[in-house]
């Protein structure tokens, strides 16, 4: 006879299949509330499964968070890629005025709001969540220098552009963040963009 522990969860059997509606369902939840509160049972109700089933499709609450960040992570580096590989006609300015105005949509803030509080937890505890937060900076710069290196500008240059731009865009979305003044903040990015381009 098989203890407890062997029995299945009828309601992780039925989300057995379904998973990448659940982590799309807790990357959803954790968005709207962040990480820092974060706690597991009150986002299994929600999601309408139990604390049991979270447990076994993500582990730990780390976990969780690691493959929900993860998710964002590259969905954004996807369309970075994307459109690093399909460069539209301009130039480096156009493409990276473009980039900035998708970015800076308000669909996108709560991406940036989670983003900046996992740079703050990895500030105070580096190994919270080990590499997720420098990864942040790394796996962008690639795509960005590669659009850019489309463009004609050279390697060297390409580099510095786009970890100005990749600054740019974290400075001036905390800015958004904080004031919501879009007008004062295109203005800047604007100014910037300007400078690096001509």
């Amino acid at each position: 006879m098989s203890g407890d522990d062997d029995r299945v969860d009828g309601r992780s059997l039925r989300f057995q299949h379904r998973r990448p509606e659940l982590l799309a369902a807790a990357v959803e939840y954790v968005l709207d509330r962040g990480i820092a509160d974060l706690s597991l049972r009150p986002m299994a109700r929600e999601l309408g499964v139990t604390h049991g089933t979270v447990l076994r499709h993500f582990g730990t609450k780390e976990a969780l968070v690691t493959e929900v960040v993860n998710t964002i992570r590259e969905d954004l580096l996807d369309d970075l890629v994307r459109s690093a590989g399909t460069r539209a006609p301009g130039s480096p300015r156009d493409a990276m005025w473009s980039a900035w105005r998708r970015l800076s949509q308000p669909s996108e803030r709560r991406q940036f709001v989670l983003l900046f509080e996992l740079v703050a937890i990895h500030a105070r505890d580096p190994d919270r969540f080990g590499s997720l937060a420098p990864m942040l900076v790394t796996d962008f710069l690639g795509p960005i220098e590669a659009s850019l290196r489309g463009y004609g500008l050279p390697t060297r240059e390409a580099r510095k552009v786009a970890t100005g731009f990749l600054g740019q865009v974290r400075g001036l979305q905390l800015d958004l963040v904080v004031t919501g003044d879009q007008r004062r903040v295109d203005a800047a990015m604007k100014n910037y963009i300007e400078s690096v381009t001509s």
